[in-house]
């Protein structure tokens, strides 16, 4: 009996603890534009939720986070060395977010916002837009939560956009949820090896993006994981381009934040792509704001 009762013990405490644990949220490229928008509203939305800044350069990611904290003072964040380009730096993120927490499974959610824009070739598009994603997931998801993890992919209206162009077979391979990751690389290997398609590899990363987002959620089915477009946005990569919201007057993070925060109706091992209302949107055609939602076909 007393074995018993200091097993029942032993066991409300670890409950308590993990019902007292802080909510941590990892956000890749977010020492500027929209990702700092996110962290932002984040730490200002919930303040419970301690936030991970990620950021190429340590020294740009400590300089947001000391801006964020004299626009949110106490606001719990802290910057996070991490290029979800290179193998070795998100190991070694890694690394230090297990140091950080004496915990099996630090981490309530990733939100991959790191990326890159127009004007690059298909293969250093990929790198960052798509495989960026897949290495910081197969890397952080083991971190996160088991019961109530979430993943968010910030993917774009330019993904659908690209789909629409494609042939009824290459829509098929871009929007089934069957899609493998060995059937996507092929193609992806084909656009890489051309020069025909200039301008497209924006798109096709962000279309990939959504591709892997369906394989992630199928591959674990106890976590939500799913995409959304933060809107079109007066960032770094779109100046010149006719955007004109910039990130903090706009309402990127509505979309992320419903992913993270919210109740997506995405059932378990499903994913779903989101529009930057944080309503479902197909991925083969362009659904606005405010538009009936997607119900799927």
């Amino acid at each position: 009996m007393a074995r018993v009762l200091a097993a029942l013990r032993l066991f409300y405490v670890l409950a308590a603890a993990a019902a007292l644990a802080p909510r941590r949220v990892l956000v890749t490229g977010s020492n500027k534009g929209i990702g700092r928008a996110i962290v932002r509203r984040i730490v200002e939305d919930f303040p419970d939720v301690h936030v991970l800044l990620g950021s190429r350069s340590p020294s740009q990611g400590e300089a947001a986070v000391q801006k964020i904290l004299e626009e949110v003072p106490g606001a719990n964040v802290r910057t996070l060395q991490i290029d979800v380009s290179d193998d070795k730096s998100v190991a070694a993120a890694n690394a230090t977010v297990r140091a950080m927490y004496d915990e099996p499974n630090p981490l309530y959610g990733i939100v991959n916002n790191a990326g890159v824009g127009f004007g690059r070739t298909i293969p250093d598009t990929l790198q960052v837009n798509t495989y960026g994603p897949k290495r910081v997931c197969e890397s952080f998801i083991p971190l996160l939560d088991p019961k109530v993890g979430r993943v968010c992919n910030i993917a774009s209206a330019s993904g659908p956009n690209f789909v629409r162009g494609l042939s009824p077979e290459q829509q098929k391979l871009f929007t089934s949820p069957d899609t493998t990751w060995e059937e996507l690389t092929a193609v992806l290997e084909k656009y890489s090896a051309t020069t025909d398609y200039d301008g497209v590899a924006y798109g096709l990363s962000k279309a990939s993006l959504n591709v892997l987002t369906m394989i992630q959620a199928a591959a674990h089915p106890n976590l939500q994981i799913n995409s959304c477009s933060p809107g079109y946005i007066l960032t770094d990569l779109t100046r010149g381009m006719g955007a004109t919201n910039t990130p903090e007057n706009s309402n990127c993070h509505v979309a992320p934040l419903f992913l993270l925060f919210g109740e997506p109706e995405s059932p378990p091992g499903v994913a779903y792509y989101y529009g930057s209302d944080a309503v479902r949107s197909p991925l083969y055609k362009y659904r606005g704001p405010g538009d009936p939602p997607y119900l799927g076909d």
